[in-house]
């Protein structure tokens, strides 16, 4: 039986959940992969009241984890720089490092990469993405030999969180309250509520597919904090739902990586997961289409993927990452085409006509529109859905559009 000595530098609530699982699940691991796991030492800068670790021995500077004997160096203290700089002195001392950062490999994925292979030393990041659901060696081990076509899906547990309880009637403010409440929110919620962690996590998965560098070049980041209950509650009526959708995809061999929210038919199987479910659709050319879906927040399910990785160093070689294509060609989504749902609230009797006569003065094709009523008496809810537009022509559309009316809302649907 192999044992694996642990560091762990940082003590929040993913790296306390690690070592709670390890303990409560270490003869399961003992019996099912022949792997004995001992958590050696923890590097924390404070003792977290919510957790006593029992006799595991507390270093108060993380750098100091690294002179332990252990086999592997778990980083969890989260940030780029301070925690860049601990991953490289771990490889130096040819310590192989298990992250549940995405942060840090979105900014210096490359640089890290590079560093291991240099070094010949194993960098495994399951948990940053899809926590402990096993996204990042399907993509890599799991799927070898498939051309991938794209890939698309939910990447944010707290975004997809917050619009289930917003579904459910609550407001935007109310519901990231209480995601916060249950500890599917930071207090400082920006990287989810703005799309930039699941940003983080589709160019990390865009590097393993196709080859992108990290960080990427400039794409699309949208969140969800400018959604409204009245956006959800347009959406159900039209037979969509709101979601925030991450993808990257190649088409004529160039790259689109986008993250945004967006409109998803009820129909479609990302519509069906509620709450902190993320979920992929992975389209292949030797398989097809691939569906997985888990728990994409929570120290647990973070947790979970961290172990994962962990016990596949008990029986891999050096695992290095693919380096990025420096030849990589790249499609504008100001160029793509998509349809969009225009909502309009006004309190003018004409308003409907007026817009439609506006869109066919730009040659924008509708496919369906109409009024909803939504007990609101003073104001009208129009809606048009159009048909395949480029943002440009759309954005040209709605600066007209802005002088008559300045309460609309677009949203983009996805194909």
């Amino acid at each position: 039986m192999k044992k694996i000595k642990i560091g762990i530098c940082g003590w929040g609530t993913v790296a306390t959940a690690l070592h709670s699982s390890i303990i409560k699940n270490k003869n399961q691991i003992k019996r099912t992969h022949q792997v004995d796991l001992e958590i050696v030492a923890i590097g924390a800068r404070r003792d977290n009241p919510k957790y006593n670790p029992g006799e595991t021995k507390i270093l108060r500077d993380i750098f100091d984890v690294l002179d332990e004997d252990i086999d592997v160096l778990v980083e969890l203290i989260g940030g780029t720089d301070d925690a860049k700089t601990l991953i490289s002195s771990a490889f130096k001392k040819k310590i192989p490092v298990v992250t549940a950062n995405k942060a840090v490999i979105y900014e210096y994925g490359d640089i890290l990469f590079k560093e291991a292979s240099n070094n010949d030393v194993n960098f495994l990041f399951e948990a940053s993405v899809c926590a402990g659901t096993p996204t990042i060696n399907l993509l890599k081990n799991g799927l070898a030999g498939n051309k991938f076509q794209s890939i698309k899906g939910m990447l944010n547990g707290t975004s997809n969180f917050i619009i289930s309880q917003m579904e459910d009637g609550m407001s935007f403010e109310d519901s990231l309250s209480f995601a916060q409440e249950n500890g599917y929110a930071e207090a400082d919620p920006t990287f989810d509520i703005e799309g930039i962690d699941a940003a983080h996590k589709i160019s990390i998965l865009s590097n393993i597919v196709f080859g992108s560098p990290l960080p990427p070049n400039e794409f699309l980041i949208e969140g969800i904090s400018n959604i409204s209950k009245h956006d959800i509650y347009i959406a159900e009526k039209l037979d969509f739902t709101v979601k925030h959708v991450s993808s990257a995809d190649m088409k004529d061999g160039k790259l689109l990586i986008r993250s945004n929210p967006a409109l998803v038919q009820k129909s479609d199987y990302l519509s069906s997961l509620k709450n902190v479910r993320n979920g992929l659709v992975i389209d292949t050319d030797l398989i097809g289409k691939i569906h997985i879906s888990g728990s994409g927040a929570g120290g647990e399910a973070t947790a979970a993927g961290v172990i994962s990785d962990i016990v596949r160093l008990a029986s891999e070689s050096s695992n290095h990452n693919a380096t990025s294509k420096e030849d990589l060609k790249y499609r504008q989504i100001s160029d793509e085409l998509f349809s969009f749902l225009i909502i309009v609230n006004s309190s003018s009797e004409n308003i409907n006509s007026d817009v439609l006569d506006m869109l066919a003065e730009h040659n924008i094709s509708i496919r369906n529109s109409g009024l909803i009523n939504d007990g609101n008496k003073s104001d009208m809810t129009c809606f048009f859905e159009t048909e395949e537009i480029t943002s440009i022509n759309l954005q040209e559309f709605l600066n007209v559009l802005n002088n008559l009316s300045s309460n609309f809302k677009t949203l983009r649907i996805e194909k």
